[in-house]
């Protein structure tokens, strides 16, 4: 689970990166809004599983519903706080950054073979 949130927050970076060349500033701050309120929720759910499996093994799978809930409400959450908050909001930018930091939980899956 480290991988695929450090992969997030790279992905999210590298995204900020893109949109501040094309879009400038307000774009670069949009995707990154965008991104953490996804990739924050995810550290937070990864580590919350990390602790739980550790402790309780057998009611983990209780946890993770409740945790994906939990995680799922929080990224709305944020989300509507940044659309509420930030004015100069840069919408392909904050979707983009959505999209692909979200995708990166199937391509860390994908890509761990360990």
């Amino acid at each position: 689970m480290r991988k695929i949130v450090f992969l997030q927050i790279l992905t999210t970076l590298g995204i900020v990166a893109i949109s501040a060349l094309i879009g400038g500033e307000n774009a670069a701050l949009s995707a990154l809004f965008g991104g953490l309120a996804c990739a924050v929720p995810n550290a937070l759910f990864a580590l919350n599983l990390e602790i739980i499996s550790r402790f309780s093994p057998k009611h983990s799978p209780v946890f993770f519903l409740i945790g994906e809930f939990i995680k799922i409400i929080t990224i709305g959450l944020l989300l509507c706080l940044v659309v509420m908050l930030y004015r100069d909001l840069v919408w392909p930018a904050l979707i983009v950054s959505i999209i692909v930091t979200l995708n990166c939980s199937f391509l860390g899956l994908l890509l761990n073979r360990e």
